[in-house]
Protein backbone atom coordinates (compact mmCIF):
# COMPACT_ATOMS: atom_id res chain seq x y z
CA UNK A 1 0.00 0.00 0.00
CA UNK A 2 1.41 3.26 -0.99
CA UNK A 3 1.42 6.04 1.16
CA UNK A 4 1.02 9.99 0.44
CA UNK A 5 3.42 12.69 1.45
CA UNK A 6 0.57 14.87 3.71
CA UNK A 7 0.50 11.10 5.11
CA UNK A 8 3.79 10.63 5.88
CA UNK A 9 4.07 14.45 7.21
CA UNK A 10 1.89 13.80 9.70
CA UNK A 11 3.48 10.60 11.08
CA UNK A 12 6.72 12.21 11.20
CA UNK A 13 4.92 15.47 12.42
CA UNK A 14 3.35 13.08 15.48
CA UNK A 15 7.02 11.21 16.01
CA UNK A 16 8.91 14.56 16.57
CA UNK A 17 6.55 16.24 18.16
CA UNK A 18 6.06 19.41 15.88
CA UNK A 19 2.91 21.05 15.06
CA UNK A 20 2.74 23.99 12.68
CA UNK A 21 3.77 26.11 15.27
CA UNK A 22 6.34 24.67 16.74
CA UNK A 23 9.54 27.03 16.42
CA UNK A 24 12.75 26.26 15.29
CA UNK A 25 14.38 27.18 18.91
CA UNK A 26 11.61 24.82 20.68
CA UNK A 27 13.44 22.05 18.28
CA UNK A 28 16.99 22.56 19.09
CA UNK A 29 15.72 23.18 22.73
CA UNK A 30 13.93 20.04 23.04
CA UNK A 31 16.89 18.00 21.38
CA UNK A 32 19.43 19.39 23.53
CA UNK A 33 17.10 17.61 26.39
CA UNK A 34 16.29 14.66 25.04
CA UNK A 35 19.55 13.64 22.48
CA UNK A 36 21.86 16.30 23.75
CA UNK A 37 24.62 13.64 23.87
CA UNK A 38 24.18 12.38 20.61
CA UNK A 39 26.83 13.90 17.76
CA UNK A 40 25.34 15.88 15.05
CA UNK A 41 28.23 17.32 13.36
CA UNK A 42 31.71 16.64 12.78
CA UNK A 43 33.68 19.18 11.48
CA UNK A 44 36.98 18.13 9.00
CA UNK A 45 39.15 21.34 10.07
CA UNK A 46 42.10 19.84 8.54
CA UNK A 47 41.88 16.03 6.98
CA UNK A 48 45.17 15.87 6.50
CA UNK A 49 46.64 16.29 9.93
CA UNK A 50 43.52 14.60 11.12
CA UNK A 51 41.71 17.44 12.60
CA UNK A 52 38.26 17.32 13.44
CA UNK A 53 35.73 18.60 15.67
CA UNK A 54 32.45 17.12 17.20
CA UNK A 55 29.36 18.98 18.24
CA UNK A 56 26.61 17.71 20.00
CA UNK A 57 22.98 18.44 20.42
CA UNK A 58 23.15 19.54 23.67
CA UNK A 59 26.72 21.73 22.24
CA UNK A 60 24.32 23.28 19.07
CA UNK A 61 21.81 24.38 22.26
CA UNK A 62 24.27 25.80 24.17
CA UNK A 63 26.50 27.31 21.68
CA UNK A 64 23.89 29.38 19.81
CA UNK A 65 22.10 30.25 22.97
CA UNK A 66 25.35 32.42 23.64
CA UNK A 67 25.67 33.68 20.53
CA UNK A 68 22.64 35.15 20.63
CA UNK A 69 22.75 36.46 23.80
CA UNK A 70 25.88 38.35 22.71
CA UNK A 71 24.34 39.55 19.44
CA UNK A 72 21.55 40.57 21.66
CA UNK A 73 23.88 42.28 23.93
CA UNK A 74 25.19 44.70 20.96
CA UNK A 75 21.52 45.67 20.88
CA UNK A 76 20.50 43.74 17.41
CA UNK A 77 16.92 42.70 16.79
CA UNK A 78 14.58 40.74 16.37
CA UNK A 79 13.45 41.14 11.83
CA UNK A 80 17.18 42.78 11.62
CA UNK A 81 19.07 41.25 8.73
CA UNK A 82 22.31 39.47 9.14
CA UNK A 83 24.91 38.77 5.67
CA UNK A 84 26.80 35.54 6.42
CA UNK A 85 29.76 36.00 4.48
CA UNK A 86 31.71 32.73 5.99
CA UNK A 87 33.16 29.30 4.92
CA UNK A 88 32.16 26.20 5.72
CA UNK A 89 32.33 25.44 9.33
CA UNK A 90 30.37 25.04 13.04
CA UNK A 91 30.56 29.03 13.61
CA UNK A 92 28.34 29.23 10.50
CA UNK A 93 25.73 26.86 11.99
CA UNK A 94 26.07 28.95 14.76
CA UNK A 95 24.91 32.30 13.71
CA UNK A 96 22.14 30.77 11.77
CA UNK A 97 20.81 28.51 14.26
CA UNK A 98 21.26 31.80 16.85
CA UNK A 99 19.59 34.09 14.43
CA UNK A 100 16.47 31.79 13.88
CA UNK A 101 16.51 31.99 18.09
CA UNK A 102 16.07 35.87 17.72
CA UNK A 103 14.00 36.22 14.79
CA UNK A 104 16.11 37.66 13.09
CA UNK A 105 17.02 36.57 8.96
CA UNK A 106 19.89 35.65 7.53
CA UNK A 107 21.14 36.51 3.74
CA UNK A 108 23.82 33.29 2.57
CA UNK A 109 26.12 35.19 1.13
CA UNK A 110 28.18 33.53 -1.68
CA UNK A 111 32.03 33.41 -0.55
CA UNK A 112 33.24 33.77 -4.16
CA UNK A 113 32.21 37.21 -4.74
CA UNK A 114 34.11 40.47 -4.09
CA UNK A 115 33.98 44.47 -5.33
CA UNK A 116 30.25 45.40 -6.98
CA UNK A 117 28.97 42.05 -6.66
CA UNK A 118 29.58 41.21 -2.99
CA UNK A 119 28.63 45.08 -2.29
CA UNK A 120 25.27 44.80 -4.34
CA UNK A 121 23.86 41.80 -2.14
CA UNK A 122 24.80 43.22 1.42
CA UNK A 123 23.40 46.63 0.48
CA UNK A 124 20.47 45.26 -1.05
CA UNK A 125 19.57 42.98 1.99
CA UNK A 126 18.42 45.38 4.24
CA UNK A 127 21.65 43.90 6.28
CA UNK A 128 22.01 45.57 9.53
CA UNK A 129 24.85 43.39 10.84
CA UNK A 130 27.91 41.42 8.72
CA UNK A 131 29.52 38.21 10.09
CA UNK A 132 32.84 37.97 7.96
CA UNK A 133 35.43 35.17 8.21
CA UNK A 134 38.98 36.03 8.84
CA UNK A 135 40.11 35.75 5.66
CA UNK A 136 37.16 37.28 3.56
CA UNK A 137 37.88 40.82 5.19
CA UNK A 138 40.00 42.36 2.84
CA UNK A 139 37.21 41.83 0.39
CA UNK A 140 34.86 44.14 3.07
CA UNK A 141 37.30 46.75 3.48
CA UNK A 142 37.64 47.34 -0.28
CA UNK A 143 33.89 47.86 -0.22
CA UNK A 144 33.07 49.05 3.39
CA UNK A 145 32.47 52.87 2.44
CA UNK A 146 29.37 51.95 0.06
CA UNK A 147 28.12 49.44 3.06
CA UNK A 148 26.30 52.58 5.00
CA UNK A 149 23.22 50.12 6.48
CA UNK A 150 26.22 47.79 8.43
CA UNK A 151 26.22 48.74 12.30
CA UNK A 152 28.31 45.88 13.02
CA UNK A 153 30.93 43.90 11.57
CA UNK A 154 32.00 40.55 13.46
CA UNK A 155 34.59 38.53 12.40
CA UNK A 156 35.27 34.82 12.76
CA UNK A 157 38.77 34.71 14.07
CA UNK A 158 39.00 30.99 14.16
CA UNK A 159 42.43 29.71 12.44
CA UNK A 160 43.20 33.38 12.21
CA UNK A 161 46.64 34.10 12.16
CA UNK A 162 48.87 35.48 15.12
CA UNK A 163 49.12 38.93 13.60
CA UNK A 164 45.97 39.10 12.06
CA UNK A 165 44.23 42.83 13.11
CA UNK A 166 40.50 43.41 13.91
CA UNK A 167 39.59 46.25 11.15
CA UNK A 168 38.58 49.68 13.44
CA UNK A 169 34.58 49.25 14.55
CA UNK A 170 34.79 45.31 13.93
CA UNK A 171 34.37 42.85 16.81
CA UNK A 172 35.66 38.69 16.74
CA UNK A 173 32.62 36.23 16.53
CA UNK A 174 34.30 35.18 19.60
CA UNK A 175 33.90 37.76 21.60
CA UNK A 176 30.41 38.24 21.08
CA UNK A 177 30.17 34.36 22.20
CA UNK A 178 31.57 35.05 25.93
CA UNK A 179 27.86 35.44 26.86
CA UNK A 180 25.53 33.50 29.14
CA UNK A 181 23.60 30.57 27.74
CA UNK A 182 20.25 31.37 29.08
CA UNK A 183 17.09 30.42 26.50
CA UNK A 184 15.86 32.60 24.21
CA UNK A 185 12.15 33.27 24.59
CA UNK A 186 11.67 35.82 21.64
CA UNK A 187 7.77 34.87 19.97
CA UNK A 188 8.36 34.48 16.35
CA UNK A 189 6.11 35.97 13.64
CA UNK A 190 5.36 32.62 10.93
CA UNK A 191 5.33 36.52 8.59
CA UNK A 192 8.52 37.43 9.31
CA UNK A 193 11.50 36.36 6.64
CA UNK A 194 14.03 33.70 7.75
CA UNK A 195 16.66 33.92 4.62
CA UNK A 196 17.37 35.53 1.70
CA UNK A 197 19.37 33.48 -0.87
CA UNK A 198 20.37 35.29 -4.31
CA UNK A 199 20.49 33.83 -7.48
CA UNK A 200 23.66 34.20 -9.73
CA UNK A 201 22.56 36.99 -11.95
CA UNK A 202 23.17 35.14 -15.05
CA UNK A 203 20.88 37.76 -16.73
CA UNK A 204 20.90 40.33 -15.00
CA UNK A 205 21.11 41.65 -11.30
CA UNK A 206 20.65 38.91 -8.49
CA UNK A 207 17.35 38.52 -7.18
CA UNK A 208 17.15 37.40 -3.59
CA UNK A 209 14.74 33.89 -3.39
CA UNK A 210 12.56 34.76 -0.05
CA UNK A 211 11.90 32.17 2.75
CA UNK A 212 9.47 33.23 5.76
CA UNK A 213 9.25 31.76 9.36
CA UNK A 214 6.27 29.99 8.65
CA UNK A 215 7.64 28.30 5.83
CA UNK A 216 10.56 27.01 6.56
CA UNK A 217 11.83 27.34 10.55
CA UNK A 218 8.26 26.06 12.13
CA UNK A 219 6.10 23.30 12.28
CA UNK A 220 5.14 21.75 9.13
CA UNK A 221 8.56 22.99 7.15
CA UNK A 222 10.98 21.63 9.58
CA UNK A 223 9.23 18.07 9.29
CA UNK A 224 9.34 18.39 6.00
CA UNK A 225 13.33 18.82 6.46
CA UNK A 226 12.92 15.89 8.03
CA UNK A 227 11.01 13.98 5.19
CA UNK A 228 13.50 14.96 2.80
CA UNK A 229 16.52 13.26 5.25
CA UNK A 230 14.09 9.85 5.25
CA UNK A 231 13.54 10.28 1.28
CA UNK A 232 17.37 10.56 0.90
CA UNK A 233 18.59 8.01 3.87
CA UNK A 234 18.01 5.72 6.19
CA UNK A 235 17.96 4.73 9.50
CA UNK A 236 21.81 4.48 10.67
CA UNK A 237 22.94 6.65 7.79
CA UNK A 238 25.73 9.36 7.99
CA UNK A 239 25.30 12.28 5.86
CA UNK A 240 28.47 14.23 4.24
CA UNK A 241 28.80 17.66 2.30
CA UNK A 242 31.63 19.39 1.18
CA UNK A 243 29.48 21.69 -0.27
CA UNK A 244 29.20 25.66 0.70
CA UNK A 245 26.15 26.05 3.15
CA UNK A 246 25.27 29.66 1.60
CA UNK A 247 23.93 27.26 -0.72
CA UNK A 248 20.65 25.41 -0.95
CA UNK A 249 21.81 22.23 -1.34
CA UNK A 250 24.20 21.87 1.65
CA UNK A 251 22.26 23.32 4.13
CA UNK A 252 18.57 22.52 2.97
CA UNK A 253 19.66 18.96 1.45
CA UNK A 254 21.60 17.90 3.70
CA UNK A 255 22.72 20.10 6.98
CA UNK A 256 19.42 20.68 8.34
CA UNK A 257 17.65 17.95 7.20
CA UNK A 258 19.97 15.80 9.36
CA UNK A 259 19.90 18.17 12.15
CA UNK A 260 15.85 17.41 12.75
CA UNK A 261 16.48 13.59 11.59
CA UNK A 262 18.92 13.48 13.89
CA UNK A 263 21.65 11.81 10.84
CA UNK A 264 25.09 12.62 11.81
CA UNK A 265 26.46 15.11 9.79
CA UNK A 266 30.11 15.06 8.29
CA UNK A 267 30.98 19.03 7.04
CA UNK A 268 34.51 19.56 5.55
CA UNK A 269 35.66 22.97 4.22
CA UNK A 270 35.50 22.60 0.29
CA UNK A 271 35.59 19.77 -2.41
CA UNK A 272 38.57 17.83 -2.98
CA UNK A 273 38.40 15.34 -5.52
CA UNK A 274 41.43 13.69 -4.29
CA UNK A 275 40.58 13.30 -0.89
CA UNK A 276 36.95 12.87 -1.13
CA UNK A 277 36.75 9.02 -0.96
CA UNK A 278 39.47 8.76 2.01
CA UNK A 279 37.13 11.42 4.05
CA UNK A 280 34.00 9.16 3.25
CA UNK A 281 36.03 5.80 4.69
CA UNK A 282 37.25 7.86 7.17
CA UNK A 283 34.03 8.74 8.46
CA UNK A 284 32.08 5.95 7.55
CA UNK A 285 29.69 8.19 5.45
CA UNK A 286 27.04 6.40 3.71
CA UNK A 287 24.82 8.81 1.57
CA UNK A 288 25.97 12.33 0.16
CA UNK A 289 24.79 14.84 -2.34
CA UNK A 290 27.23 15.97 -6.18
CA UNK A 291 26.68 18.81 -7.88
CA UNK A 292 28.25 20.50 -11.54
CA UNK A 293 31.69 18.88 -12.37
CA UNK A 294 32.16 16.97 -9.10
CA UNK A 295 30.99 13.59 -10.90
CA UNK A 296 33.36 14.25 -13.30
CA UNK A 297 36.19 15.13 -11.32
CA UNK A 298 35.83 12.25 -9.26
CA UNK A 299 35.80 9.64 -12.16
CA UNK A 300 38.60 11.71 -13.46
CA UNK A 301 41.01 10.61 -10.54
CA UNK A 302 43.26 7.69 -11.13
CA UNK A 303 41.92 4.49 -10.40
CA UNK A 304 42.61 2.91 -7.39
CA UNK A 305 42.30 -0.18 -5.51
CA UNK A 306 40.22 0.25 -2.84
CA UNK A 307 37.52 2.75 -5.11
CA UNK A 308 34.78 -0.09 -4.21
CA UNK A 309 35.67 -0.20 -0.55
CA UNK A 310 33.35 2.55 1.06
CA UNK A 311 29.75 2.17 2.76
CA UNK A 312 28.16 4.51 0.49
CA UNK A 313 24.58 3.19 -0.85
CA UNK A 314 23.01 6.42 -2.06
CA UNK A 315 24.41 9.21 -4.19
CA UNK A 316 22.29 12.00 -4.98
CA UNK A 317 22.89 14.55 -7.74
CA UNK A 318 21.83 16.99 -10.63
CA UNK A 319 21.76 16.88 -13.92
CA UNK A 320 24.41 14.01 -14.54
CA UNK A 321 25.06 12.59 -17.73
CA UNK A 322 23.13 9.04 -17.67
CA UNK A 323 26.90 7.11 -19.24
CA UNK A 324 28.37 8.73 -16.48
CA UNK A 325 25.92 7.27 -13.71
CA UNK A 326 26.61 3.87 -15.11
CA UNK A 327 30.26 4.49 -14.79
CA UNK A 328 30.36 5.75 -11.48
CA UNK A 329 27.82 3.68 -10.15
CA UNK A 330 30.17 0.96 -11.20
CA UNK A 331 33.66 2.12 -10.58
CA UNK A 332 32.53 3.50 -6.55
CA UNK A 333 29.98 0.00 -6.06
CA UNK A 334 27.28 3.01 -5.35
CA UNK A 335 23.70 3.74 -6.39
CA UNK A 336 22.88 7.43 -8.05
CA UNK A 337 19.63 9.19 -7.70
CA UNK A 338 18.89 12.04 -9.93
CA UNK A 339 16.66 14.36 -8.61
CA UNK A 340 15.04 18.56 -9.38
CA UNK A 341 14.63 20.62 -7.36
CA UNK A 342 15.07 24.47 -7.60
CA UNK A 343 15.57 27.33 -4.51
CA UNK A 344 13.19 29.69 -6.13
CA UNK A 345 11.17 26.65 -6.77
CA UNK A 346 8.18 28.44 -5.27
CA UNK A 347 7.21 25.28 -3.40
CA UNK A 348 8.15 22.16 -1.60
CA UNK A 349 5.50 20.74 -4.56
CA UNK A 350 7.47 21.92 -7.84
CA UNK A 351 10.56 19.23 -6.98
CA UNK A 352 10.64 16.22 -9.07
CA UNK A 353 12.28 12.61 -7.81
CA UNK A 354 12.75 9.10 -7.89
CA UNK A 355 11.97 8.57 -3.83
CA UNK A 356 9.65 5.49 -4.01
CA UNK A 357 9.29 5.49 -7.11
CA UNK A 358 9.72 1.44 -9.22
CA UNK A 359 11.34 0.86 -11.95
CA UNK A 360 13.43 3.67 -12.41
CA UNK A 361 15.14 4.57 -15.93
CA UNK A 362 18.90 5.62 -15.73
CA UNK A 363 19.39 9.29 -15.63
CA UNK A 364 15.95 10.35 -14.86
CA UNK A 365 15.17 13.26 -12.80
CA UNK A 366 11.95 11.65 -11.54
CA UNK A 367 7.98 12.25 -11.47
CA UNK A 368 6.41 15.26 -9.63
CA UNK A 369 4.84 13.93 -6.04
CA UNK A 370 1.30 12.89 -6.01
CA UNK A 371 -1.21 15.71 -6.47
CA UNK A 372 1.36 17.79 -8.54
CA UNK A 373 1.21 17.87 -12.11
CA UNK A 374 4.32 19.00 -14.64
CA UNK A 375 4.95 18.86 -18.43
CA UNK A 376 7.18 19.68 -20.77
CA UNK A 377 6.02 23.14 -23.34
CA UNK A 378 7.04 25.18 -26.12
CA UNK A 379 7.75 29.19 -26.08
CA UNK A 380 4.27 29.60 -26.35
CA UNK A 381 2.90 27.47 -23.54
CA UNK A 382 1.72 24.82 -25.25
CA UNK A 383 2.13 20.66 -24.39
CA UNK A 384 4.93 19.03 -25.98
CA UNK A 385 4.19 15.80 -26.89
CA UNK A 386 6.75 12.36 -25.09
CA UNK A 387 10.53 12.98 -26.42
CA UNK A 388 10.09 16.27 -27.30
CA UNK A 389 12.48 19.23 -25.85
CA UNK A 390 10.91 22.17 -24.20
CA UNK A 391 10.81 24.09 -20.97
CA UNK A 392 9.90 22.43 -17.71
CA UNK A 393 7.07 23.28 -15.68
CA UNK A 394 4.87 22.83 -12.88
CA UNK A 395 0.85 23.50 -12.61
CA UNK A 396 -0.21 25.90 -10.06
CA UNK A 397 -3.58 25.08 -8.83
CA UNK A 398 -5.72 27.74 -7.86
CA UNK A 399 -6.24 26.79 -4.59
CA UNK A 400 -2.31 26.89 -3.62
CA UNK A 401 -1.36 30.17 -5.84
CA UNK A 402 -0.44 31.77 -2.51
CA UNK A 403 1.29 28.71 -1.15
CA UNK A 404 3.47 28.41 -4.31
CA UNK A 405 4.31 31.95 -4.94
CA UNK A 406 8.20 32.82 -5.37
CA UNK A 407 8.91 35.92 -3.18
CA UNK A 408 11.84 37.68 -4.71
CA UNK A 409 13.31 40.12 -2.03
CA UNK A 410 12.13 43.74 -3.10
CA UNK A 411 11.19 42.94 -6.47
CA UNK A 412 7.21 41.67 -7.23
CA UNK A 413 7.49 41.91 -11.03
CA UNK A 414 10.27 39.11 -10.86
CA UNK A 415 8.28 37.26 -8.63
CA UNK A 416 5.09 37.30 -10.27
CA UNK A 417 6.46 36.22 -13.79
CA UNK A 418 7.47 32.97 -12.83
CA UNK A 419 4.30 32.24 -13.38
CA UNK A 420 2.06 32.25 -16.53
CA UNK A 421 -0.88 31.40 -17.96
CA UNK A 422 -1.21 28.91 -21.09
CA UNK A 423 -3.07 28.60 -23.71
CA UNK A 424 -5.16 26.88 -21.59
CA UNK A 425 -5.77 29.04 -19.33
CA UNK A 426 -4.15 27.46 -16.71
CA UNK A 427 -1.42 28.67 -14.25
CA UNK A 428 1.92 26.98 -14.52
CA UNK A 429 5.04 27.63 -12.86
CA UNK A 430 7.90 28.44 -15.03
CA UNK A 431 11.57 27.15 -13.95
CA UNK A 432 13.51 28.30 -17.19
CA UNK A 433 15.12 24.46 -17.53
CA UNK A 434 15.07 22.49 -20.46
CA UNK A 435 14.01 18.94 -20.38
CA UNK A 436 11.87 16.11 -22.22
CA UNK A 437 8.85 13.44 -20.67
CA UNK A 438 9.38 9.77 -22.63
CA UNK A 439 6.21 8.11 -22.66
CA UNK A 440 6.07 6.46 -19.23
CA UNK A 441 5.89 10.30 -17.47
CA UNK A 442 9.79 10.63 -16.46
CA UNK A 443 11.24 13.64 -16.94
CA UNK A 444 14.96 14.04 -18.24
CA UNK A 445 17.14 17.27 -17.23
CA UNK A 446 18.05 18.44 -20.90
CA UNK A 447 20.00 22.20 -20.05
CA UNK A 448 19.34 25.43 -18.75
CA UNK A 449 16.98 27.32 -21.57
CA UNK A 450 19.26 30.57 -20.88
CA UNK A 451 22.37 28.20 -22.19
CA UNK A 452 20.65 26.90 -24.97
CA UNK A 453 22.31 27.97 -28.82
CA UNK A 454 20.42 28.64 -31.60
CA UNK A 455 22.70 27.75 -34.93
CA UNK A 456 21.59 26.60 -38.66
CA UNK A 457 18.26 26.72 -37.41
CA UNK A 458 18.29 24.85 -34.56
CA UNK A 459 18.41 24.72 -31.00
CA UNK A 460 21.36 23.41 -29.20
CA UNK A 461 22.11 21.93 -25.81
CA UNK A 462 25.20 22.54 -24.79
CA UNK A 463 25.09 19.83 -22.95
CA UNK A 464 24.71 17.26 -25.22
CA UNK A 465 28.02 18.52 -27.02
CA UNK A 466 30.28 18.73 -23.46
CA UNK A 467 29.09 15.11 -22.98
CA UNK A 468 30.86 14.09 -26.31
CA UNK A 469 34.10 15.99 -25.39
CA UNK A 470 34.21 14.78 -22.82
CA UNK A 471 34.15 11.22 -23.09
CA UNK A 472 37.58 11.49 -24.62
CA UNK A 473 39.98 9.87 -22.10
CA UNK A 474 42.10 12.64 -23.04
CA UNK A 475 39.95 15.48 -21.98
CA UNK A 476 38.82 16.46 -17.89
CA UNK A 477 35.98 18.88 -18.70
CA UNK A 478 34.58 21.26 -21.36
CA UNK A 479 31.99 23.62 -21.85
CA UNK A 480 30.44 24.90 -24.70
CA UNK A 481 28.61 27.67 -25.17
CA UNK A 482 27.53 30.07 -28.22
CA UNK A 483 28.42 33.32 -29.11
CA UNK A 484 27.65 36.37 -31.13
CA UNK A 485 28.44 36.49 -34.86
CA UNK A 486 29.49 40.24 -34.20
CA UNK A 487 32.32 38.67 -31.81
CA UNK A 488 33.71 37.40 -34.87
CA UNK A 489 33.68 40.18 -37.33
CA UNK A 490 30.28 38.63 -38.86
CA UNK A 491 27.05 39.67 -38.80
CA UNK A 492 23.87 37.24 -39.17
CA UNK A 493 21.42 36.33 -36.34
CA UNK A 494 22.76 33.32 -35.23
CA UNK A 495 25.34 31.79 -32.50
CA UNK A 496 28.37 29.71 -33.27
CA UNK A 497 29.77 27.08 -31.37
CA UNK A 498 32.37 28.06 -28.62
CA UNK A 499 34.06 25.11 -26.21
CA UNK A 500 36.50 25.70 -23.82
CA UNK A 501 38.44 22.84 -23.28
CA UNK A 502 40.50 21.63 -19.97
CA UNK A 503 43.05 18.80 -20.25
CA UNK A 504 43.99 16.13 -17.99
CA UNK A 505 47.32 16.56 -16.23
CA UNK A 506 50.19 15.68 -18.62
CA UNK A 507 47.20 15.16 -21.99
CA UNK A 508 47.51 17.29 -24.86
CA UNK A 509 45.41 16.61 -28.16
CA UNK A 510 44.88 18.72 -31.35
CA UNK A 511 41.13 20.44 -32.38
CA UNK A 512 41.62 18.64 -35.31
CA UNK A 513 41.90 15.26 -33.02
CA UNK A 514 39.18 16.39 -31.17
CA UNK A 515 36.69 17.31 -33.68
CA UNK A 516 37.60 13.81 -35.36
CA UNK A 517 36.63 12.26 -31.77
CA UNK A 518 33.09 13.87 -31.84
CA UNK A 519 32.04 13.88 -35.40
CA UNK A 520 30.25 10.42 -34.98
CA UNK A 521 28.97 11.63 -31.72
CA UNK A 522 27.74 14.81 -32.80
CA UNK A 523 25.52 16.15 -35.33
CA UNK A 524 27.05 18.30 -38.31
CA UNK A 525 25.60 21.61 -36.65
CA UNK A 526 26.34 20.99 -32.99
CA UNK A 527 29.93 20.45 -34.45
CA UNK A 528 31.79 23.19 -32.42
CA UNK A 529 33.32 25.78 -34.84
CA UNK A 530 35.45 27.77 -32.41
CA UNK A 531 37.44 24.99 -29.89
CA UNK A 532 40.32 26.77 -27.25
CA UNK A 533 42.48 25.21 -24.62
CA UNK A 534 42.18 26.61 -21.64
CA UNK A 535 43.81 25.65 -18.07
CA UNK A 536 40.78 25.97 -16.22
CA UNK A 537 37.16 27.29 -16.11
CA UNK A 538 35.63 29.42 -14.34
CA UNK A 539 33.19 28.00 -11.59
CA UNK A 540 30.73 28.79 -9.27
CA UNK A 541 31.72 27.81 -5.21
CA UNK A 542 29.03 24.83 -5.86
CA UNK A 543 31.18 23.78 -8.69
CA UNK A 544 28.92 24.96 -11.82
CA UNK A 545 31.02 26.07 -15.00
CA UNK A 546 30.49 29.92 -15.13
CA UNK A 547 29.47 30.17 -18.73
CA UNK A 548 28.95 34.05 -18.95
CA UNK A 549 32.82 34.64 -18.42
CA UNK A 550 33.49 32.64 -21.20
CA UNK A 551 31.06 34.35 -23.52
CA UNK A 552 32.20 37.59 -22.33
CA UNK A 553 36.04 36.78 -23.49
CA UNK A 554 34.92 35.04 -27.00
CA UNK A 555 37.76 34.08 -29.37
CA UNK A 556 40.98 35.12 -28.41
CA UNK A 557 44.65 34.93 -30.44
CA UNK A 558 44.52 31.19 -28.84
CA UNK A 559 41.12 30.24 -30.45
CA UNK A 560 41.24 27.42 -33.59
CA UNK A 561 38.54 28.24 -35.62
CA UNK A 562 37.87 25.66 -37.75
CA UNK A 563 36.01 26.89 -40.56
CA UNK A 564 39.49 29.21 -41.23
CA UNK A 565 41.51 26.11 -40.72
CA UNK A 566 39.70 24.25 -43.48
CA UNK A 567 38.23 21.17 -41.16
CA UNK A 568 36.13 18.99 -42.78
CA UNK A 569 32.78 18.36 -41.10
CA UNK A 570 31.17 15.41 -42.64
CA UNK A 571 27.24 15.87 -43.65
CA UNK A 572 24.70 14.12 -41.89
Amino acid sequence: MSISIDQMMKMLSKQLGVSATTTFGEVVKTKAEKVGDKVFLTFVRDFDKGIDEKYTYRDMHVLSNRLANGLLKLGIKQKNGISIFQINSPEYLFVLFAAFKMGCYCVLVNTGLKGDGLQYIIDHSDSNVLVIHWSLIERYLNIKDQLPKIEHVIVDINEAPADFELPGGAISLQSVMDAPDDDINIKIDPKDMSVLIYTSGTTGLPKATTFFYGKSQMGGALTYSALIAYGMGRPGDTFFTCLPLFHGNALQLTTMPGYFAEFPVILSKRFSASRFWDIIRKYEVTCFNLLGSMPQYLLKQPKRSNDKDNKVWRVNSAACPRELIVDFEERFNVKMYEGYGAVDGGSISNTLGTFGRKNVPVGTMGKPPEGSTAEIVDDGGNILEPNEVGELVFLVKEEDAKETQVNYYKDEKSSKARVQRGPDGRAWFHTGDLAIKDEDGWFFFVDRKKDSIRRKGENISPFTIERAINQNEKVLESAAYGIKSSQVGEDYAEDEVMVAVVMKPGETITPEELLDFCQDKLASFQLPRFIEFVEALPKSEVHRIMKRFLKERGVSEKTYDCEKAGYHVKKD
